[in-house]
């Protein structure tokens, strides 16, 4: 059975196709959290998640609800965050100094191909967040 992320929440407001999920049963865990990126710090209260729903008027202000990831989610975020800046950083150092470049010129380039990795990130990033999509689900 795949483990799931899970936090309970409150619906803090609704928009057409999406809600707002105040989450306040441990947004202070969040710290070592792969996929902390797709939440929005709102203080000490907890954070904010923005849940897209196909009918969001199924919801209602002040309603509880769980939202779930599958740690599948959480692996992908992980190795789309931590793991792969850090092999573009190697790839783009090993490429310098394959060219001849000396020391300084190839910490350049790797920071330059780290760069560039998350200037694609930023390009794609509305592609991406479809892709780790919260499950909700009324309490």
């Amino acid at each position: 059975m795949p483990q799931q992320l899970s936090h309970l929440g409150t619906v803090a407001a609704i928009l057409p196709g999406l809600l707002k999920v105040h989450v306040g049963d441990g947004g202070e865990k969040c710290g070592g959290c792969s996929v902390k990126f797709m939440c929005k710090p709102n203080g000490e209260s907890g954070s904010v998640i923005d849940v897209p729903v196909k009918d969001s008027s199924i919801y209602s202000p002040g309603q509880h609800v769980i939202i779930t990831l599958d740690d599948s989610k959480q692996y992908s975020a992980t190795l789309i965050a931590m793991v792969l800046p850090c092999i573009m950083l190697c790839l783009g150092v090993d490429a310098a100094y394959l060219a001849g470049l000396d020391e300084g010129l190839c910490a350049v380039a790797g920071l330059l191909t780290t760069a560039i990795y998350f200037g694609i990130l930023y390009l794609l990033r509305k592609k991406l967040n479809r892709r780790f999509l919260w499950k909700i689900e009324k309490r």
